[in-house]
């Protein structure tokens, strides 16, 4: 799809849906499922293709890989609360949910750890629960798209459909002016304290920048992005900063699908770029999983 084919669809869509929505509802919220709407997808058939679309990213932008295209921009926080039910899906209330883990963590975390964060520096509490495994409202992001491309095919994806010839990845790109100038927009503020991650109820996503770093944030050219307002979703986020206060006229959200039968091309490009295990986890697990990875690769072409 064309960037021009990509506005006139996403206008007439914004468009309907804004003739069919309630005009005394509370909130402008889509859902996840009206996500694709709003992302420019691109598939890549070879390895110039992947450059090509990298090279055509003006301005700054952030990247993550997610090994199974079909997979949405939910953090693992989102993922927590859902809950099944007979008449479909609900979700726990994420702020209090939030509260409650961020109190757990905060209280237990000096018992493993000789330095911890400040109590108000929320912004390293929560980059500290993300790096051991706990739920947060955050999403790791990196400002390499070469460090994206490795984590979207480090795993093999697995075919979601019969139908499906291949399987497929996919790294996201997600433009850093377009979020900075929203943050701008809609805080009216210079200043953003880490504390205000638990106040502030703004309709947006911004960049955080934790006061502790680890080896392999620095490693992985990595940088977190946080909802701020809890009861939406991520990708809910999104789609309501690409409408209000006017409909964004240039893609903001780009995605990249990348067939099975690619994987092992990329990865072995990849390793000649020094991008690897290794080099993005310092320590030993990494070395063992290069050697993991080095083991597969091994005479496959």
């Amino acid at each position: 799809m064309t960037q021009a084919e990509w506005s006139q669809n996403l206008t007439a869509f914004v468009e309907e849906w804004g003739r069919k929505r309630e005009p005394e509802t509370d909130h402008d919220y889509l859902g996840d499922g009206q996500f694709p709407n709003f992302v420019l997808t691109s598939k890549a058939k070879s390895w110039d293709d992947c450059l090509r679309w990298i090279a055509g990213l003006k301005g700054s932008w952030y990247f993550r890989g997610q090994r199974e295209a079909a997979w949405g921009l939910d953090t693992s926080l989102d993922r927590g609360v859902w809950r099944g039910t007979n008449s479909g899906y609900t979700h726990l209330d994420r702020k209090a949910a939030m509260k409650e883990l961020l109190f757990r963590f905060k209280q237990d975390a000096h018992n493993y750890l000789t330095h911890v964060p400040a109590p108000l520096d929320i912004a390293s509490w929560y980059a500290l629960m993300q790096h051991f495994g706990a739920p947060t409202p955050l999403q790791d992001w990196t400002e390499s798209p070469y460090v994206g491309l490795y984590f979207a095919l480090e795993e093999k994806a697995s075919a979601r459909r019969k139908r499906e010839r291949e399987a497929h990845s996919a790294i996201w790109a997600i433009d850093a002016d377009w979020l900075e100038t929203k943050k701008k927009e809609s805080l009216k503020a210079d200043v953003f304290s880490h504390d205000d991650l638990l106040n502030n109820e703004a309709p947006l996503i911004i960049k955080i920048n934790p006061l502790m770093s680890n080896p392999r944030l620095f490693a992985q050219q990595g940088l977190f992005l946080c909802r701020l307002f809890a009861q939406a979703s991520f990708a809910d986020l999104l789609m309501t900063m690409m409408i209000h206060p006017k409909l964004t006229d240039t893609p903001v959200i780009r995605k990249l699908e990348i067939g099975s039968s690619l994987r092992i091309e990329f990865l072995k490009n990849l390793r000649t770029m020094n991008i690897h295990r290794a080099s993005l986890f310092p320590g030993l697990d990494g070395l063992g999983a290069l050697l993991k990875l080095d083991l597969e690769l091994k005479d496959r072409d």
